[in-house]
């Protein structure tokens, strides 16, 4: 991005001296530059407010979230050791790849562990954490001293205060999570051991041992409190008709997609053709 900027700039400052450039051609041409500029294509390690300027979250949530979480919960909640067995490494890393060039490919059932996986890593690598440190050391204290009647409001203040997009995103997993759970009997999953895996996805890493462990305490608090401490953005739970009689957690249904990438494709090669000329224009009037 720093690059087009200072490629802008520097045509900017030239294009007094073109005689022949019309004012729709520099049209063309600055929407080509917003589109290099603000078009999406890294969806891991980026801020969750990157992905909202760019167009790649729907009704408050990433798209990429979305995609992996709707399809670990259709496929993925009767595999023993769902989040706790790592996909194969060439699978994870084409996934990853796909992913994060701006596609979602076609998922199939070999993909549920390396989803497993990159659900992980999409967490872990939110620049800050889904829950900031500040707000991790407040979260644990108030859990760890307020009175038992107290604590779940004043946690509850707390988590208010995240930015809108990591609230969303913190209450969306927990009800996926508490869905997995349901079916712990299948999938070995139960709240203590997913509070294990995503506690440290969802904290920043303490660098003390210790402090994982009561980090990885909270975590299992806000799987049992989700009710009293995250926005109910989803259905109440509802009695299942299935065989074990389980309440599950019904996730909303994201119909949008994310746009199409071969009109932005073609739309981009049309206008490199445009840009071409432009830098021929640069050249020939020196």
């Amino acid at each position: 991005m720093y690059t087009q900027l200072a490629t802008m700039s520097y045509f900017l400052t030239r294009i007094h001296t073109i005689k022949h450039v019309n004012s729709f051609f520099l049209a063309i041409l600055l929407i080509f530059w917003l589109v290099q500029v603000e078009t999406p294509s890294v969806k891991f390690g980026v801020p969750l407010s990157h992905l909202r300027r760019c167009g790649q979250m729907r009704q408050g949530l990433p798209l990429v979230l979305t995609e992996m979480v709707q399809f670990l919960d259709k496929h993925g909640l009767l595999i023993n050791g769902l989040f706790g067995v790592d996909g194969k490494v060439k699978q994870y890393q084409e996934l990853k790849k796909s992913i994060h060039n701006g596609g979602f490919p076609e998922f199939d059932f070999k993909d549920v562990h390396p989803l497993a996986s990159l659900l992980k890593f999409f967490l872990k690598a939110l620049p800050g954490g889904l829950i900031p440190e500040l707000h991790g050391k407040q979260l644990l204290q108030v859990f760890q001293d307020a009175k038992e009647e107290e604590r779940n409001t004043s946690m509850r203040r707390i988590l208010n205060t995240l930015p809108e997009e990591h609230l969303n995103v913190l209450s969306y997993l927990l009800f996926f999570l508490s869905r997995v759970a349901t079916k712990s009997q299948q999938n070995i999953l139960s709240t203590e051991n997913l509070a294990m895996v995503f506690g440290p996805a969802i904290f920043r890493a303490p660098t003390v041992v210790d402090e994982q462990q009561q980090y990885n305490t909270l975590m299992l608090h806000l799987l049992d409190n989700i009710t009293h401490l995250v926005p109910e953005m989803y259905p109440q739970p509802s009695a299942s008709n299935d065989e074990e009689g389980v309440q599950h957690l019904l996730l909303t249904e994201l119909k949008s997609k994310p746009p199409a990438s071969g009109r932005l494709g073609q739309m981009k090669k049309r206008l490199r053709g445009f840009w071409r000329r432009f830098c021929y224009c640069i050249n020939s009037s020196e």
